[in-house]
């Protein structure tokens, strides 16, 4: 599995997200699909806010919005599984809220994407469920207990 994370330079958090990308794969290492590549893009909250209208039709900027890949394959011949897109700013808020350090949060959510890019759901209190059971577990391997249970509280 590949995981290409990119972002603007001109978002806050540049050195933190630098920072975030060996963690953020060996995370992803352990879920994607092996032969697959997932691409991670930092974006700001007014192109979270458009993508947000566009394909969810809500109002607003969301922490993570995920994208499946119709397979179109790059210059190298590799099709993308999908693309996560995260919100910087958003990550960082709902980070301290949960009152995890954003690496973890950031863990949680690139967690999250991968699942559904998986085919997880969460439209019933059931699947969201198993979700979160499955991302607890996940998480459990690269974050403190306390954190895990800080992300689900």
């Amino acid at each position: 599995m590949k995981l290409t994370i990119a972002g603007s330079a001109r978002l806050g958090g540049r050195g933190a997200r630098a920072r975030l990308s060996p963690f953020l794969r060996a995370v992803a290492a352990r879920i994607a699909p092996r032969d697959e590549r997932v691409e991670v893009s930092w974006i700001g909250e007014r192109t979270m806010t458009r993508l947000n209208r566009a394909y969810k039709k809500r109002t607003g900027a969301a922490e993570i919005l995920t994208f499946p890949c119709c397979g179109v394959p790059d210059p190298e011949g590799e099709a993308p599984f999908g693309e996560i897109c995260l919100c910087w700013t958003r990550l960082v808020r709902g980070a301290r809220l949960r009152g995890v350090p954003p690496r973890v949060y950031a863990a949680r959510l690139v967690v999250h994407g991968i699942l559904h890019l998986r085919g997880h759901r969460h439209d019933d209190s059931r699947s969201a469920g198993r979700m979160e059971a499955a991302e607890a577990r996940i998480l459990k391997r690269h974050c403190s207990g306390v954190e895990v249970k800080r992300l689900f509280a």
